[in-house]
């Protein structure tokens, strides 16, 4: 009896000491390889990933490290999505709008014309569809990534133009650097897309060469000295009126991150949201009010009648769209469906885009694996 009591005594005292150790033990280190889209130094658009590494790094106490890869430091912009899914890299900080021509629907997670605000994307992935459908685009295409949207960049500028547009006969043959959706837009009415790197787009002013560019939010303009290539500057920026950054992990390092650690980069990943919509809104206000007083820029509002005839050419544009991909039609009505219904999601889905509620899972929360989508 009293040798069974003592192997009792013995084998208590070796559990708890072996829970103690446990329990004591540091986290391992995590360490994600993480190529980004825009160089860290760049207001906006690159300081974004530096900041979720720092908080990644200081929240779970070194626990998670992200080991942020400048472009060009082994991985183009455009490849960062293959090398995730593929497994190359751990993980990438970019915009969905990379991966359009491969997915169209891509460019409604990143912004589109006439698209929503940061506040209202902020609202359709936390209380409508937003993230389940984002999920859903990746998961049917076969691309094993699991995303997250992180960040925002803020809202584009408008255009830079040499010469102010007064009607729109005045976009029949101009031509302007733009790229995507909105370069197919502005072909509607008649201007000749210019496709060149931001690099050359003060260049391309001097020798003549472009009428107008459509490029990078008012705070990276300036930072690019676009001011000194042309004085007109129309806001808002129709193009792209938010860009959304997201956060990619390759799905089986996601999956084998455990739940505590996915939770923690899903809320940390869902305060930077919060923080970045009011600290880009705040910096490109800071430019444009820099443009206006220290650089002689005209800022103007496009006339009503042209930025009508944009609806319109978008509206046209995103109805080919539409019919090219199914799953572009079904996150457009989606989302535009979730903004006619206000941002407290009230009335937001519309019947003909989901007939019933349960057709697409609710997002899924921090540290659960993401449903697949139908």
């Amino acid at each position: 009896m009293r040798c069974a009591a003592f192997q009792a005594l013995v084998a208590g005292g070796l559990w708890l000491a072996l829970l103690a150790e446990t329990i004591a033990a540091p986290a391992q280190t995590v360490t994600l390889e993480t190529p980004v889209a825009y160089g860290t130094h760049v207001p906006g658009l690159g300081t974004p990933a530096r900041d979720l590494a720092r908080l990644l790094r200081e929240r779970s106490d070194g626990a998670i490290q992200l080991e942020l890869k400048e472009p060009g430091d082994g991985t183009a912009p455009f490849e960062i999505l293959d090398k995730v899914s593929d497994g190359k890299v751990d993980a990438g900080f970019s915009t969905a709008g990379y991966w359009a021509a491969k997915l169209p629907a891509a460019s409604l997670f990143s912004g589109y014309p006439f698209g929503p605000t940061a506040k209202e994307y902020r609202d359709w992935f936390n209380r409508g569809h937003g993230r389940a459908l984002y999920q859903e685009m990746y998961d049917q295409a076969k691309v094993k990534v699991h995303v997250i949207p992180c960040a925002f960049g803020g809202a584009e500028a408008g255009g830079w133009f040499v010469d102010e547009i007064t009607s729109v006969d005045d976009l029949d043959g101009l031509r302007i650097r733009i790229f995507g959706l909105g370069a197919r837009v502005m072909m509607r009415l008649g201007a000749v897309p210019v496709l060149l790197p931001g690099s050359q787009i003060g260049e391309a002013f001097s020798e003549g060469k472009i009428d107008a560019a459509e490029a990078y939010t008012p705070a990276v303009d300036r930072a690019n000295s676009l001011q000194d290539s042309a004085k007109i500057l129309y806001q808002p920026g129709w193009i792209q009126p938010a860009t959304v950054f997201e956060f990619l992990i390759n799905k089986d390092r996601w999956d084998s991150l455990g739940p505590e650690r996915q939770s923690l980069i899903e809320r940390t990943c869902g305060e930077m949201l919060q923080k970045t919509l009011s600290a880009s809104t705040n910096l490109q206000a800071a430019a444009l009010t820099a443009f206006a007083n220290q650089d002689s820029v005209r800022i103007l509002s496009l006339p009503d009648d042209v930025e009508e005839a944009l609806r319109e050419g978008w509206k046209q544009v995103a109805e080919e769209e539409g019919v090219r991909d199914y799953l572009f039609k079904e996150v457009l009505e989606d989302i535009e469906a979730f903004r006619s219904g206000g941002v407290d999601g009230e009335n937001a889905v519309n019947p003909k885009v989901r007939k019933a509620e349960e057709a697409i899972p609710p997002p899924p929360p921090p540290g659960d694996a993401t449903p697949v989508g139908p």
